[in-house]
């Protein structure tokens, strides 16, 4: 643009070197050669430079001239517009821009605005007015070609979709480690039900204490028990409290024989406990079953039940092991559940059949205690004839 420049100030120096006495010709002179070639060659380099519309605007400081050089693109337009070029200096380029430049322009813009809307972002994330540019979230751009003039938007669309489609797949590929997880089945499997072992509680474990002659802890009721249900005491901490250290409260003492030396074991009867034993013991069958072993259960309770109010006793050896524990397995009582009740103070023992007992407080010399009076009037409503199934009861009120 310096020769451009320099035939431009050169032209200006002419027209400003007339003389001052003379009067400036108002008559429209037609372009010189020299003057067409500068004019082709400025248009020439605005089309290269891509001049918009808006620059043009910007550019002109000569309403006029812009006026006179956009309403005609015929030759006279041309030549009328000659003074001005010259006037105008290193300005010409934007005098020389007509209507037919601005179509061009338009042209172009718009086809540009066509292969803009071609493209297609697609990403997983938010969109980049949120939380960052495509860039940032790795965009997979698809560029689509162009539809003919008569053809209908559907098939961009269309496309458009497809590529969406590949792209949420390629995404989640990435995140199973290049494999597609089939998705979980939620269908009822048999097989997978009866891999899992049944345990039939009725059954007796090897060496598990038993009534002689029968599969089950106790022989057959007998008359006297007709009608009766069954309740199961536990012994320590239930209905006593034993040590082997002295203790001066104590209500008797018994000698245990343990590994051929004998100990003396200090017994605390629980409150109330003569009274609850007396109740029981006409009102029901009753069975102390213990977790303890008999050289040391059956001494105690010789002492405990003067009145022999208690009808059976079961020790450690009658207990139903499961994983090293000792249960109190009423199924195997020989009684039927419906009249099977159980009174103990760890819920362990009870494990299989929590919906048949009642549940007590571990005592150990509190002398206020008055938890076995207060069950008895509890024991005294199940025992009555019109109470089917004392599980039914028990697994709602307590």
């Amino acid at each position: 643009m310096g020769f451009i420049s320099s035939l431009l100030c050169c032209s200006s120096s002419s027209s400003s070197s007339s003389k001052p006495g003379e009067k400036r010709s108002t008559k429209q002179r037609p372009l010189s050669p020299q003057q067409s070639k500068i004019h082709a060659t400025l248009s020439n380099s605005a089309r290269q430079l891509q001049v918009r519309p808006e620059s043009t605007r910007a550019g002109s400081t000569r309403p006029g001239a812009i006026t006179a050089g956009a309403g005609r693109n015929t030759p006279e337009s041309a030549a009328a517009a000659g003074p001005a070029v010259s006037d105008m200096g290193s300005k010409a380029p934007v005098v020389g821009l007509g209507n037919a430049h601005k179509d061009e322009d338009l042209d172009e813009v718009e086809t540009q605005n066509k292969e803009d809307k071609q493209m297609v972002s697609v990403y997983n994330g938010e969109t980049e007015s949120s939380t960052g540019t495509a860039d940032e979230h790795n965009v997979v751009t698809a560029v689509l070609p162009l539809l003919p003039a008569g053809q209908k938007t559907a098939v961009g669309e269309e496309t458009a979709v497809m590529v969406t489609n590949e792209a949420d797949q390629a995404s989640s590929a990435d995140d199973t480690g290049g494999e597609l997880l089939p998705a979980p089945s939620y269908e009822y499997d048999p097989e997978q039900d009866g891999s899992q072992e049944i345990v039939d509680l009725t059954m007796l474990q090897p060496e598990q204490a038993h009534a002689p002659g029968f599969t089950t802890l106790l022989p057959p009721r007998t008359p006297q028990f007709a009608g009766k249900k069954c309740l199961v005491l536990d012994l320590d901490e239930t209905l006593v409290h034993s040590s082997f250290k002295f203790l001066r409260t104590a209500d008797f003492v018994i000698p245990v024989d343990i590994d051929n030396q004998v100990h003396n074991v200090y017994v605390i009867k629980r409150p109330g406990v003569d009274d609850f034993l007396k109740l029981v013991g006409q009102i029901y069958e009753v069975v102390v079953f213990t977790a303890s072993v008999s050289r040391y259960g059956d001494p105690l309770l010789d002492v405990l039940d003067q009145n022999h109010c208690i009808h059976h006793r079961l020790f450690r050896d009658s207990c139903y092991n499961y994983d090293g524990n000792y249960i109190k397995n009423l199924s195997q009582i020989g009684r039927p559940l419906s009249d099977l009740i159980i009174l103990d103070n760890s819920p362990a023992s009870y494990i299989f059949h929590p919906q048949h007992a009642i549940p007590i407080s571990s005592w150990f010399s509190d002398i206020h205690d008055n938890e076995l009076l207060d069950i008895m009037p509890l024991l005294e409503d199940l025992a009555q004839e019109n109470v089917q199934d004392v599980g039914k009861i028990l697994d709602v009120t307590i």
